[in-house]
């Protein structure tokens, strides 16, 4: 006779860790409510607000759907580190006509310091993606730079 022991462990539903990789490249969210913000902690890429703002510049709903998208897509995989993310586009073509667009980041990260991304270019789209691209390596940079010093100490 056989005896076999098995050791079982409980699935939590509520795992955050487990739903962040479930949803690891999901879009942010443009807003969630008060209530799930007091409450959310350490969120997921689901549950961190996404704020896209513009000035003087025109952002097609088909631009915001793609920014939400590739925003997740790139910082994603950051998602239970980041509390939130703003991005600005303005108009900077000043007197002389030259088309130029403003691409900024911020990303707010807890017990970080904050990672603010700003690059200039003619086209708000091709800026964005030049702007999301320089971020994802900040926010990297950023969260290795804490890791590398609370392993020295």
């Amino acid at each position: 006779m056989r005896v076999t022991f098995s050791r079982i462990i409980p699935l939590r539903h509520d795992d955050k860790k487990q739903r962040q990789r479930q949803s690891r490249r999901a879009a942010f969210p443009a807003t969630i409510p008060r209530t799930t913000k007091a409450s959310v902690g350490r969120s997921t890429t689901a549950e961190t607000p996404l704020h896209v703002r513009a000035r003087g510049v025109v952002i097609s709903d088909a631009l915001r759907a793609y920014v939400h998208e590739r925003t997740g897509f790139k910082l994603g995989k950051f998602g239970l580190r980041i509390a939130r993310v703003s991005i600005r586009f303005e108009d900077v073509s000043g007197s002389t006509g030259n088309a130029a667009c403003v691409c900024k980041f911020k990303v707010v990260l807890p017990r970080h310091e904050q990672v603010v991304v700003a690059l200039t270019g003619g086209d708000p789209r091709t800026t964005f993606d030049a702007a999301v691209d320089a971020t994802e390596r900040a926010v990297r940079r950023s969260l290795d730079r804490s890791r590398n010093s609370r392993k020295r100490r």
